[in-house]
């Protein structure tokens, strides 16, 4: 594998490090290997581009982080902890945090120290393994994604249907009103931009939470129509009930699928793990906030349904914190969606322009997220438009929104927090370890425990879930 450095080092300004196996090479991987060679050329002169890096500071990168991380799984915390009970609640919770910073962490170490330029699982795979673990992870990520990517449109197809309740239009239907806005947000391909937007996702997503405080705080004040339900230490629900409760937790901190991506895009690589502790640390202190006041002021009260702004009572105040869940589902989709829609696209995009222009006027590239042509743009609106209409699909068939974040977190988070990035620094760092250093392989070990056990107890729970959905 040859590795081609830029001149500032690490710094990704203008001239990135690139990762090229040659061994590796497929048919739909042409097209990278041309884009790494005409790289190659710019940065020997000195004018080198790079599509992903987009000069990120500590404090934008943190930005998509915390809209990443802060979105729709903060609105069914209330639920887990019901379910939970206090203190397996916060213990689960505190667990969470602890494996997405160790998520991080290894990540960013594999990044900075030994892949140089990978800006995503796949190449991550593939600078490690080589071909076959280039396919295993885009056949793994991209579904996973694509899971995660749905659960915005999901949430905000089920806030405007509580913002219109009693009205005549159908879940299913305010799902296709969903899918159309996120594919309006997701034209909006620059992770620049999106930084700055997401300051109107995190503040969409406080705004409602906080309403959410008050309004039920004012509506336990009547017993009769909302009688509070038992708040214990422990849980009494069934196991399957508490496994979904805890992938709820799990999904929540399910955002470290793009970390590699959102490190790539920042300005020096060296500085991501700054903006991840701030990050995780705001996300977990949210949570945590969240889950603890409503689970004290209703307990496991039979009206509080998830995700919980769903229960307010009708009002003004659940008409702005349904507002705001809106909003935020339609910004928040931006960050996981452009990545799957630029990963989809550079996958299919060369085998579709083979087969209608003919193999003869290749090689076919695909438009870099910076380029402003209107051919970039219409192709970029057709892989968006085919991502969000099949994402609709999926969400019409979806029995409970608490199930659909478990059965997510334990596909995605149980492999992208915790069997990945352990996995791969075992497989990378673990022979040339000595003396104490073996304790961070330790470590490794035990968190590819806790992703199997979240893998499996999670797709049990989630399968026990959906039959007695």
């Amino acid at each position: 594998m040859a590795s081609i450095d830029s001149k500032l080092g690490e710094e990704c300004t203008l001239k990135s490090a690139v990762v090229v196996d040659v061994g590796n090479v497929t048919d739909d991987s042409l097209n990278d290997l041309k884009e790494a060679a005409e790289l190659r050329k710019d940065i020997e002169s000195g004018d080198a581009v790079d599509d992903t890096c987009e000069n990120l500071s500590v404090a934008l990168a943190m930005l998509l982080l915390i809209v990443d991380m802060v979105g729709t799984g903060v609105l069914s915390i209330p639920n887990a902890f019901a379910t939970l009970g206090w203190i397996p609640g916060h213990l689960t919770l505190l667990l969470c945090w602890g494996l997405s910073m160790c998520a991080g962490f290894l990540l960013w170490r594999l990044r900075y120290q030994k892949y140089e330029g990978v800006h995503s699982y796949p190449e991550l795979f593939n600078g490690a393994f080589g071909k076959k673990g280039l396919v295993f992870a885009r056949f793994n990520t991209y579904p996973l994604l694509f899971l995660y990517s749905a659960a915005f449109s999901y949430t905000q197809a089920k806030a405007w249907s509580a913002l219109f309740s009693g009205s005549a239009v159908s879940l299913t239907e305010w799902m296709v009103i969903a899918g159309f806005v996120s594919l309006v947000v997701l034209q909006l391909r620059s992770f620049k931009a999106m930084a700055f937007t997401s300051i109107i996702a995190i503040v969409s997503i406080i705004v409602p939470v906080v309403i959410s405080f008050f309004v039920i705080a004012n509506m336990v004040k009547d017993p009769v129509a909302y009688p509070v339900g038992q708040r214990v230490l422990f849980s009494y629900y069934g196991t399957s009930d508490c496994v979904i409760a805890a992938m709820d937790m799990l999904y929540a901190f399910a955002g470290a699928v793009v970390f590699l991506e959102i490190m790539s895009a920042m300005k020096f690589v060296k500085n991501f793990p700054y903006s991840l502790v701030f990050s995780q640390t705001f996300a977990y202190l949210f949570y945590a906030t969240t889950g603890s006041v409503v689970y004290g002021l209703a307990g496991d009260a039979t009206w509080l349904v998830s995700p919980f702004t769903n229960s307010l009572q009708l009002g003004a105040a659940a008409i702005v914190a349904d507002v705001c869940v809106v909003i935020h589902a339609a910004i928040a989709v931006i960050v996981t969606g452009q990545v799957l829609i630029y990963g989809v696209q550079r996958a299919a995009e060369p085998f579709v322009k083979r087969i209608v222009f003919g193999k003869d006027n290749g090689p076919y590239e695909v438009a870099k997220l910076t380029s402003l042509k209107p051919a970039a743009l219409l192709w970029w609106f057709l892989w968006a438009l085919i991502v969000i209409v099949l994402e609709t699909l999926v969400n019409t068939v979806i029995p409970s929104f608490q199930i659909y974040l478990a059965l997510i977190s334990s596909l995605i988070a149980s492999q992208t927090m915790m069997l990945w990035p352990a996995g791969i620094d075992i497989y990378t760092f673990a022979r040339e370890r000595k003396g104490k250093e073996h304790l961070f392989t330790v470590l490794s070990v035990v968190i590819i425990m806790f992703g199997l056990t979240a893998l499996i107890l999670g797709l049990y729970g989630d399968i026990v879930g959906i039959i007695d959905n």
